[in-house]
Parts: C-alpha cells; structure tokens; sequence
C-alpha cells in the first residue's frame, strides 16, 4: 500500500466515521422532536453496519485496488453511513420544521432544513442495497471476488435483480411507507405521495429472487468450503458460521420485542468473521493499516455503546452540546487504547521488544527437551511476528517448525485487478536468517514471509536466544549420539571379554583341573608319568596365567602406570623390533593426562604401529606426542614409509575402531594415505574429558 493510498484510506474512514457521529450528535434533538430512538427506527443497525463493513472495506481496496470483495463492503459501508445521515437530516428538518408547540427555534426555527424532503427520500432508497448485498453477492463471490464456477451465474443474476427490483419499488413509494410509528408529524406525506412502487407481480418475482439468491449464496458458500483445502476451510468456517448467525439473528428479531437491538447486533458477525479471516488465516494477504481499521471498528463500536450508556442514564437532562462534548472526550483514549489493541492483534509484539523477550523467556524456562525448547521458540516467534510458519534448520535438516509452509491451499484465482494471480507462496514470500553463535553458524531461521524493518530490528534481538537453543540442542544431540556410541564399545567391550573368558579361559582351566585329578592318580602307581603330568601342568598353568595377563594388559596396558604414556609407546615398540623400527618423539613437559585420553592415545598407536607392519609392509615409523598449540588437546602423530593401507573400502576394523575412540571423546581423527608416500595418521583429543 502506498503512503497516498493509505492517506486516502483513512481520509474515506474519517468522513464516515464524521457520519455516524454527526447522527449521533443530533440525536437528543431528535428525542425532543418526539421522534423515535435510534434503536428503533433501526438506524443502529445502519450506524453498526456502515463501521463494521465500510472501515475494513476501505483498507482492503488502498492495498488491493482489485478486490470485488473489498469494494462490495465499500459500499455497503458507505450506502449505511450516507443514508444514516441523510436520514437523521431529513428528520431533523420534518420534525421541526412542522411541529407545532415543540420546536423552540433552535435548527431551523420551524422552517425547516433545505432539501430535508429529498434527503429522508434518498435515505429510505439507500437503504435497500446496502441491506441486500450482504447475503446474496457479498457471499457469492468471497473470498476470491469470483463465482466458484459458471453454473453460479444465475444465482448472480437473481441477485441483482432481487436488489434492483426492490430498490426501484422503494424508490417509487412515498417515505411515510416505512412502518415505524413515530417518524414523521402527523399529516406529513413527504414526496411522491402518490405512488405506490412498482407492480405486484414485479415485487413478488424480486421477493423471490431475493429469497433465491440469498440461500444460493450461503449454498455456494457451504460448497466452497466442502471442496477447499485445509487452510481455505479455516477461513471460511468463520463467514459461513457468522452468515449462519447474522441469518439466526434476523429471524430472532421476528419474534422478540427488542427485535431492533438484535437486528443491530446482525451487522456484527460478517465483518468480525472477516477481519479474524484476515488476520489469524491470512486471507487476501493483508495486514499493512488493517490495524488503523481495527481500531476505527473498535473505537466506532465503543462510541455507540458509550452513547446509548449516557442517553439511557441521562436521557433529555443534558443538550446535545454535552452530548457532542462527551463523544469527543471519548474518542481520543479510546482511540489510542484500540489502535494499541489492534497493532498487539495484527502485529504481535513488534512494537514491545521488552514483552518479547519475556514471552520467550519463559518459554525458555519451561521447556524441557532441547528439540522441545525449539518447537517452543519457533512458535513463540511465529506468534510474536505475527507470521504463519517458522521453523529451525540445522546443516541438512528442519529440527523444529511451527505453522504451515505450504500454500497450495490457497484458494484458486485472486481478487486481483488480472483475476489470475493466486496469494503469494511461502516459497516467494520467505526470508532466510543465519543463526549465529559466538560468531559461528549454528542454524538458520526460515520465515514464511518478508520481514519489515520493524520485524529485522525485533528479530535481531530474539535470534541470539534462539542460536543458543539451536547449539544447545546439537550439544545434547552430540551428546546423545557421544553416549550412543560409548555404550556399544563397553558393550563390544564385554562381549570379547566374555568371548575370551568363555572360549578361552574356561576351557583351559576345565583342563588344568583334569591334568590335576590325572596326577593325582598317578601318584603311587606310576611316579614317573606323574612327574611329568606336573611339568605339563606347569607350563600350560603358566602360559593361562600369560593369557589372563594378556586379557588384563588389554583392559589398561600396565606400563601406562608404570612409565606414562611415552615410556610405555617406547616398550610397545621395541616388541616389534626385526619388523619396523619405532621411534618415539614426546617433549618433556608433556601435561598430564586424563586416564582415558592416555588409554585412547595408547591404543590407537598401537593399532597403527600393527597395521604399519601388516598393511603397510613399512620398516620404519615415527610417533609424535605433542600438547597442540590450541589449549588442552593432545596432538598424537604416527607416520610410516610404506606403501599406505589401501583404498577406503577396503579399511577395516582397525581403522574404525582408531576413530571411534578418537571420536569418543570429542576429538578429531585424520588419515593422510597416498601410495608411495606412507600413512600419515594425525588425531587430536581434548585434555578436558569428564
């Protein structure tokens, strides 16, 4: 919407909300005359009409010039206002122009007011299609300002000439025929007295084409929602529940005494089904200054309640200046607090970054699971950008959304000036945010529309907030896999104890015992064979007590505690002494290490020193132990003159089991392998394991 577009737009509603306050201030002078209250000449029902239909409408057609729809409620709005006005005018000029014994002179000094006939005239005509449009065109072509298809054409038709049947009737009647007692002096006639509006026949066939048409639109408007998608449905179940109860309540006011208060009341629901439409579903894709009509409804609603408090509580004690003076107190802190209402409504928090940031905090202190700290954030931010869909991505993945990315059920067509171009898609209309934390990318923030510079200002305040979720959540995804792996490997762990205990252990001592029992018997009868049962026994008694050795060397290589971490590498080398010659490079002050970084470290040599010798066919090999120049971390090298371990598939268990434990304990592990170049083995462990 451009800035003259919105300045026309709010011109057009403050001339008619000037309308209905003009009413309203002649209205005590109204009562003096004798003439019937506002209520029950049904020019409440005009005054609420005009506001709830010709505010929005105004505001929908500066953003889309195009929409039927819009310019449809234009009309309604401004038809209400005009003969609202025009109708308090004539009746102000009738009354005291001819009533004798209560005028005083005042507005006409029992002259009457210039044209007064005619205004009440035009007043009484107007009012036909303004009250006609709402049921039949209104609800035939919302939302899209289009009939759902062809075969709905005669409906339109019927619908037009329903209006422009019983217009032209009320049109050729003189204003006396309406029948509300109370309106007129006696003996007034008014103009065209004579006339008795159009043909029998013609009225009924425009009744019936009314009837027609009206229950026609509400069946188009049923069919429309049977046959729309998810989000479509949600934006009509609103105007077809309040076409349904404005439908109700017209019926109601047959039946009651205070039938002109619910026909009031009747001019509600469609507009307010409109607006939530608007607002929480996005329909038309409005929402720039659809506040400043919020607030002009709510304002203009506030005002008629106000007013009929202070009639029905002062009655005729006070002149209508008191009554103009109390409209315009009322309308500025009025003003102010239902525009306030209307921004929190249409725009959410984007005016209160303070409010903002306490809404997510405690969303923050509530949530338990990270993944659930994040739905909770992106929704907390969809509701306070007043936006439909956000959600939170991670490098190849959405971990979190909230609302609705897809627009293919949106209706088809547009209420554009070309008919042809649908809503705008999420995919068109979305923005992209990087998630930083402490200046590296964690995330992104994907919006489903455009942000203004209020929003960006906003969300560069909350998005640190949600980086933080985002890193704690890849922390305890971290940690979830971290624990994940640990437990295999203690698993995998006792599996090759029970495997070695079982398989090999158990076996050997079940047969030591037999040797035992064997010697035992052999004793006396034959001592020789006896001796040499017990030098049997004693060397395979030795070589379980090796194997149990080997089992516990496996778990913690004893020299780790007796010479560190580099003494031990130097013993484990020297084991492969006629096979590769192992050097170890270790500075002198190497810090201390955590028992499983110096396990870690142990093992991985060793595995490498093995697959050098077996893969590698290498005669010489170096390891380097150094504390790396980034705070904390062990850098562990081994490097080889082979000819390399292979191609990636053929890598076996060796390998993965070296970045496994790497990986364990959160470091890095690195394989350079060229042909004719060696392997070159760099791994990296933090210092800091808990």
């Amino acid at each position: 919407m451009t800035d003259r577009s919105a300045r026309r737009a709010v011109v057009a509603a403050g001339a008619l909300l000037a309308l209905v306050l003009g009413t309203l201030v002649v209205e005590p002078r109204l009562r003096q005359l004798g003439v019937t209250g506002i209520v029950e000449r049904f020019d409440a029902f005009r005054a609420v009409a005009a506001l709830s239909f010709g505010v929005p409408g105004l505001f929908v057609v500066a953003q889309r010039p195009g929409s039927r729809v819009g310019w449809v409620m234009v009309v309604v709005g401004m038809a209400q206002g005009l003969g609202l006005a025009l109708g308090a005018y004539g009746l102000l000029g009738i009354n005291d122009g001819i009533t004798d014994g209560v005028n005083d002179g005042a507005l006409g000094g029992g002259t009457g007011l210039p044209g007064d006939d005619w205004a009440m005239w035009v007043s009484n005509s107007l009012w036909i299609p303004a009250y006609l449009l709402v049921p039949t065109i209104f609800l035939l072509i919302f939302p899209d300002g289009r009939l759902p298809s062809r075969r709905w054409w005669p409906a339109l038709a019927a619908a037009y000439a329903g209006i422009g049947v019983n217009t032209i009737d009320w049109m050729l009647r003189p204003v006396t025929y309406e029948q509300v007692p109370g309106l007129f002096p006696k003996g007034y006639a008014g103009v065209l007295a004579g006339l008795t509006g159009v043909p029998d026949a013609l009225r009924t066939a425009g009744t019936v084409c009314t009837v027609g048409a009206v229950l026609a639109a509400v069946g188009s408007l049923v069919g429309r929602y049977r046959s729309a998608g998810e989000e479509v449905r949600r934006r009509l179940q609103w105007v077809l529940a309040a076409a349904l109860l404005t439908v109700g309540l017209l019926g109601v006011a047959l039946f009651v005494p205070w039938g002109p208060v619910v026909v009031a009341l009747a001019a509600v629901p469609l507009p307010v089904a409109v607006s939530v439409a608007v607002v929480a579903h996005r329909l038309w894709d409005l929402d720039l200054l659809l506040s400043r009509a919020l607030a002009f409804g709510a304002v203009s609603v506030a005002l008629l309640a106000a007013y009929a408090l202070v009639v029905a509580t002062l009655g005729n004690a006070i002149g209508s200046g008191a009554y103009a003076l109390i409209v315009a107190l009322a309308v500025h802190p009025l003003y102010l607090r239902a525009s306030a209402a209307a921004n929190r409504l249409v725009y959410g928090d984007r005016d209160d970054p303070a409010r903002a940031l306490r809404r997510l905090g405690v969303r923050l202190s509530d949530a338990g699971a990270p993944g659930d700290l994040l739905e909770r954030m992106a929704a907390e931010v969809g509701r306070v950008l007043r936006i439909h869909y956000v959600a939170v991505e991670e490098p190849g993945a959405v971990v979190a959304s909230w609302g609705r990315a897809s627009g293919s059920d949106s209706p088809s067509g547009s209420d554009s000036p070309s008919g042809s171009a649908g809503p705008r898609g999420e995919d068109e209309a979305g923005e992209r945010v990087p998630l930083l934390y402490q200046g590296e990318p964690v995330g992104t923030l994907v919006l489903g529309e455009r942000l203004r510079p209020k929003d960006r200002v906003l969300l560069a305040q909350l998005a640190p907030h949600v980086a933080v979720a985002v890193r704690a959540h890849r922390l305890g995804a971290d940690l979830e896999r971290s624990h994940g792996r640990l437990l295999a490997a203690r698993q995998e762990e006792r599996d090759r104890l029970l495997y070695e205990l079982h398989d090999g252990l158990g076996p050997t001592l079940a047969a030591l015992a037999l040797q035992v029992d064997r010697g035992r018997r052999l004793v006396d009868a034959d001592p020789e064979g006896a001796k040499q049962v017990m030098e049997e026994l004693s060397g395979r008694i030795r070589g379980t007590v090796e194997n149990v050795r080997a089992i516990v060397n496996d778990l913690r290589p004893p020299p780790l505690d007796t010479l560190g971490l580099t003494g031990a590498l130097t013993e484990l080398g020297r084991g492969f002494a006629g096979d590769l010659a192992v050097e170890v490079e270790a500075p002198p002050d190497l810090p201390a290490l955590p028992p499983p970084v110096e396990l870690a470290a142990y093992r991985i040599a060793a595995e490498a020193m093995t697959n050098a010798v077996r893969h590698a066919m290498a005669s010489r090999c170096t390891v380097h132990l150094r504390a790396s120049d980034a705070p904390g971390v062990l850098e562990l090298r081994v490097d080889d003159d082979g000819v390399g371990v292979g191609s990636p598939a053929r890598h076996g268990f060796g390998l993965a089991s070296m970045r496994r434990r790497s990986e364990e304990l959160n470091g890095t592990f690195e394989l350079l392998d060229e042909a004719g170049a060696g392997t070159h083995l760099v791994v990296r462990l933090p210092l800091a394991v808990r």
